[in-house]
């Protein structure tokens, strides 16, 4: 065998596999300006009621986040697509990696701290919540952050400290907090 017959060879494989990659992705060569704002009208079409619409924007936000375009909003919204498609394991996965890249941020580790709730994850949501609280006082979530930790450490047996947190949060708000007995059997 020839060595010009080698690299025909070579070229037509890569020329398929190149040809491949872009029939399995038809945004491979959509600008980023494009793949967002489908991205972000695909989550508004979820908002609105179609369900389906959800995974399409997490596939675009995703997409983003691969090409190197992963800028604070598009994690924030790669986690809301998960979590209104109720993929909590996916949310709570999704803020890890934004908190590898934005590690300061009390929005991401608050919101972490929700989906390892969600999940059954206490101790893990506890740590979060320990971690939020002291720093988070001038947050919008701070009463939100106090009632969910207590509802952690209600499902730690830590009962005393989780109505204490109830009883600060409910301070903080006008809304009606249910006791995390009533919380947990709904």
């Amino acid at each position: 065998m020839n060595i010009s017959r080698i690299i025909t060879i070579v070229l037509t494989i890569g020329a398929i596999v190149f040809v491949v990659l872009i029939l399995s992705d038809p945004y491979f060569f959509a600008s980023t300006k494009k793949m967002r704002k489908n991205a972000e009208s695909k989550l508004e079409e979820g908002i609105m009621g179609n369900p389906n619409a959800f995974k399409e924007a997490s596939y675009f936000f995703n997409s983003l986040i691969d090409q190197g375009h992963g800028d604070r909003q598009t994690y924030d919204l790669l986690y809301w697509s998960y979590r209104y498609d109720k993929n909590f394991a996916q949310a709570e996965e999704t803020l890890g990696e934004a908190l590898e890249v934005y590690p300061d941020d009390l929005g991401f580790l608050y919101h972490r701290a929700e989906m390892r709730l969600e999940l059954g994850r206490y101790e893990e949501a506890l740590e979060d919540y320990n971690a939020i609280i002291p720093a988070a006082k001038s947050e919008s979530f701070y009463y939100d952050a106090l009632y969910g930790r207590g509802a952690a450490r209600y499902k730690l047996g830590q009962e005393k400290e989780a109505e204490a947190d109830r009883v600060k949060a409910q301070a903080l708000t006008q809304d009606t907090l249910q006791t995390y007995t009533v919380y947990f059997k709904e």
